[in-house]
């Protein structure tokens, strides 16, 4: 799961426990529920949060602690008076949907910056008079050289038989750090695979007219751009797990 799709998650069970999803959302929701141990686990911590909030006691506030509370979460000003318990909830509230909210436009500028990168550098390979620092299709001959420059070396895949011919490989900088970028051609156009710390999500997005495409393994967040259609993208992107996968 990418890291935009558990802020989603986060976003939706927030929504999902305050009673604001409609009839679909919600079926569809609790059917996830029903078969996500993941998700089960923070709709269960949650709802824990919101019994704790209903056992809060009542006691008579401080002078002027409640104002400074509605001023500070932005509450509307009225006769009514607040409980402890109505205004720790509106805090916590507050809170943690700043931060959620906060945290999905970080992680979104985040990964939408890496995408970009990861294209300029597919676009300056194109504009280059080779698109590779080392040229060969073999992979036993790319692999090596990818060893001797950087700590960690994804493996090349002779991606021949489904139509992506390997001619090479080059160094590429992503967040300042060196990245392995393996070039496969396909027909006339080229795809360029860049292999990024497994624990980074890249979206899978347009950038000036080039499509990304990423997905991780145990070791390597992949990220294959090229302006091949989209169906082809897919096939590229089965082809090399499938090649991965093979003993």
């Amino acid at each position: 799961m990418t890291s935009l799709t558990r802020d989603k998650d986060e976003l939706t069970l927030q929504a999902y426990c305050d009673g604001e999803l409609d009839a679909a959302a919600m079926a569809e929701f609790e059917r996830r529920l029903s078969t996500d141990a993941g998700l089960r686990d923070s709709y269960n911590a949650v709802m824990a949060l919101k019994r704790s909030l209903r056992r809060l006691p009542s006691e008579t506030m401080p002078p002027g602690l409640e104002s400074r509370v509605k001023s500070a979460i932005g509450a509307p000003r009225s006769g009514h008076r607040w409980s402890w318990r109505a205004l720790a909830a509106c805090a916590l509230i507050g809170v943690l949907a700043g931060s959620a909210a906060t945290t999905v436009v970080e992680r979104s500028q985040i990964h939408d910056e890496t995408a970009s990168l990861v294209v300029g550098n597919h676009i300056r390979g194109l504009l280059a008079p080779q698109p590779f620092d080392i040229a060969s299709s073999d992979r036993h001959t790319v692999k090596p050289w990818f060893t001797t420059r950087l700590p960690e070396s994804p493996q090349v895949m002779d991606l021949s038989a489904a139509g992506f011919i390997l001619i090479g490989g080059r160094i590429d900088v992503i967040g300042h750090k060196p990245a392995a970028t393996i070039v496969y051609k396909h027909a006339a156009h080229i795809v360029s695979l860049t292999t990024l710390p497994t624990d980074q999500a890249v979206p899978d997005v347009k950038v000036a007219g080039y499509r990304v495409l990423s997905w991780r393994d145990a070791d390597f967040t992949y990220v294959a751009v090229s302006d091949i259609s989209n169906a082809d993208l897919a096939s590229f992107q089965r082809a090399f797990q499938s090649e991965v996968k093979r003993p």
